[in-house]
């Protein structure tokens, strides 16, 4: 017998930060896994506003893309997506979902809810945003047939916040990708490491004396503590400092200038789609720092482990239970604490090598396809032809 699925597809339309990159690589491992019939039994199909550009273009060898309707954003997911999914089981990667499906009787819906951050730093987000959460994620949460997140330290947050409207047998913790091909890699002086798809990481020889952050510059990520670490190390260091993120070209949203005679040293690439141009970032910098005050389960520090660079992480736990032991932790309200641990990884060049190889064998427990598995088992609970 053959089962149908499909997936709410709006985040293609959209510029790649964390959400959207989940739902991409989502989407891609399970094309791949369907392709290679190890979902036999199972036909895809991922739906998407016809309006608007696609901001990610999908190469899909097994799963349908269709493209339909007249409207877009959530006006398109909440009154168009129902009809286009009809009976189908329908998988929500993006936090929300249609009311209307939501609430109807014997109508399996299954969403992703990656944090709550509205909640926990209002300040960050609009009036009109903060509204729209406020209504539609307790409906999520009552009433889809499971609610994933991405980590056992979100899943505890959700349930500390919502415990009577998501019984504890109704949300998941599916833990993100982000570490294929790290089994693989193994370290080379060679140039070509510095090439995205690359089989080998670059050495520290081969690098650029530089330290990278990739994410949002907002208040949840320590924005300020950001500023202030960069001009802390360009100042003192040998070291560059590059932004790659949403957040504009400077530091001007939190009140923070940049002294004139170290701007050349200080680089805001902005937001980048392209994951090819990221990994390149990832490749030349000698050590990355992600001192965020609140993470759910961040790609970046795994992705930087993947392409062989040391780490710095807050020390919270979505990040203890991200990167174990694999990187050197730091008090992310402590911009002495987060200088100095970087200044470790790259004036220890044993340090760096045990932090490159511990990072490796770390991004290495983390794969699309097994978070694809962890949540087909429960989309696909009730039909007993299909199994993940």
């Amino acid at each position: 017998m053959t089962m149908r699925l499909a997936i709410n597809g709006r985040f293609l339309l959209q510029d790649v930060t964390g959400v959207q990159k989940v739902a991409i690589e989502f989407v891609q491992a399970l094309d791949a896994m369907l392709d290679e019939g190890l979902l036999p039994g199972l036909e895809v199909e991922l739906l998407a506003p016809a309006r608007g550009s696609l901001v990610t273009t999908p190469d899909f060898k097994a799963i349908r893309l269709r493209r339909a309707g007249r409207l877009n954003s959530h006006a398109w997911e909440q009154l168009e997506l129902p009809r286009l999914a009809g009976s189908d089981p329908l998988l929500c990667l993006g936090n929300l979902a249609p009311l209307a499906l939501l609430l109807r009787r014997r109508r399996r819906v299954h969403t992703m809810v990656h944090d709550l951050s509205y909640k926990y730093f209002p300040s960050a987000y609009s009036r009109g945003f903060r509204l729209l959460y406020s209504l539609v994620i307790p409906v999520v949460l009552a009433r889809s047939e499971r609610v994933y997140t991405v980590s056992r330290s979100e899943a505890a947050a959700i349930r500390h916040h919502y415990r009577r409207l998501v019984p504890a047998h109704r949300l998941v913790a599916v833990q993100n990708g982000g570490g294929e091909g790290a089994v693989e890699a193994h370290p080379s002086d060679r140039p070509a490491s510095l090439e995205p798809g690359a089989p080998e990481v670059p050495t520290l020889r081969a690098r650029e004396r530089r330290c990278l952050y990739v994410g949002s510059l907002t208040k949840r990520k320590n924005a300020e503590g950001l500023a202030r670490v960069a001009v802390d190390l360009v100042r003192t260091t040998d070291l560059d400092f590059v932004f790659v993120g949403a957040g504009g070209a400077s530091f001007e949203q939190i009140g923070f200038a940049i002294p004139p005679e170290l701007e050349g040293r200080i680089h805001f690439l902005g937001q980048i789609n392209q994951p090819e141009l990221i990994e390149a970032e990832y490749r030349r910098a000698s050590v990355f720092v992600f001192p965020s005050f609140y993470e759910a389960s961040p790609l970046p520090p795994v992705e930087a482990m993947r392409f062989g660079t040391p780490v710095v992480a807050a020390d919270i736990p979505s990040l203890r239970e991200r990167c174990g032991e694999a990187v050197l932790y730091c008090d992310p309200a402590d911009v002495g604490s987060i200088s100095a641990q970087v200044r470790r990884v790259v004036e220890d060049d044993a340090l760096w090598a045990e932090l490159q190889a511990a990072g490796l064998d770390n991004a290495a427990r983390f794969s699309w396809r097994a978070q694809v598995q962890g949540v087909l088992e429960h989309v696909l609970a009730q039909s007993s032809s299909v199994r993940p």
